[in-house]
């Protein structure tokens, strides 16, 4: 059918996403009821993914929830448990075609196992990243975000090269723009903080939110004289 009428995929989505029911759907799609609900949509969703699957178009869905904590910032109460609720619901659905990370702070996780219980239940392996509390360890972390980031430039300059007629020749790269003594100053800081707060040791992502901006302020430094 796809092969006939590429517009179908189209169709599809909209009635997957809920969209008002259409004549078009109805002729081309077969389908009578709009899907309104969390219950209808996770349905579909399933029953998609199953014959998918056993067709060999599908090996399974990785969902990946990065900094859920943040939903209990910007929904109510009610609106939470729901979200939660939909994430459930597609985890019972699909038990053996879902590999679902979700990323979350533990005080998060604590306020909304006791929002929803029945979510906790249902998310295994769990894995908790500790607190840095030793400036080795954040000098090791700056520098593999570093070496990456320098990886995917050089990357990135190989490729416009490789595009351009007359390529330029481009120096530098190679020096870090925060220095190991400047990272370890950071950790240091970031560490007093967090012990008159009480805390264990220095989030990962404080210390490099810390780093960003000194290296923004460095970067700018050098452009402002450049």
């Amino acid at each position: 059918r796809l092969r006939s009428d590429p517009d179908v995929a189209d169709e599809m989505l909209e009635w997957l996403s809920g969209l008002r029911l259409l004549k078009v759907h109805r002729q081309k799609l077969g389908v009578q009821f709009r899907l309104d609900t969390v219950e209808s949509k996770t349905a579909a969703l399933r029953d998609i993914v199953q014959v998918s699957a056993r067709a060999g178009a599908l090996n399974g869905i990785f969902l990946l929830l990065d900094e859920l904590e943040k939903q209990d910032g910007v929904l109510g109460p009610k609106a939470v448990v729901r979200y939660l609720s939909a994430v459930r619901a597609i985890i019972d659905a699909l038990p053996e075609w879902l590999f679902l990370m979700v990323a979350i702070t533990p005080d998060a996780l604590v306020r909304y196992s006791a929002a929803y219980p029945a979510l906790q239940g249902r998310l295994q392996n769990r894995i908790e990243l500790k607190p840095l509390t030793d400036v080795s360890e954040a000098v090791k972390l700056a520098k593999f975000y570093m070496e990456t980031a320098r990886r995917k430039a050089q990357e990135e300059t190989a490729r416009r090269k490789a595009q351009e007629t007359s390529p330029k020749r481009v120096d530098g790269g190679d020096r870090d723009i925060v220095k190991s003594a400047e990272i370890e100053e950071c950790y240091r800081q970031l560490a007093e903080r967090a012990s008159q707060r009480g805390d264990e040791g220095v989030r990962q992502r404080e210390f490099l939110h810390e780093l960003h901006i000194r290296s923004e302020e460095i970067l700018q430094g050098v452009v402002g004289h450049g």
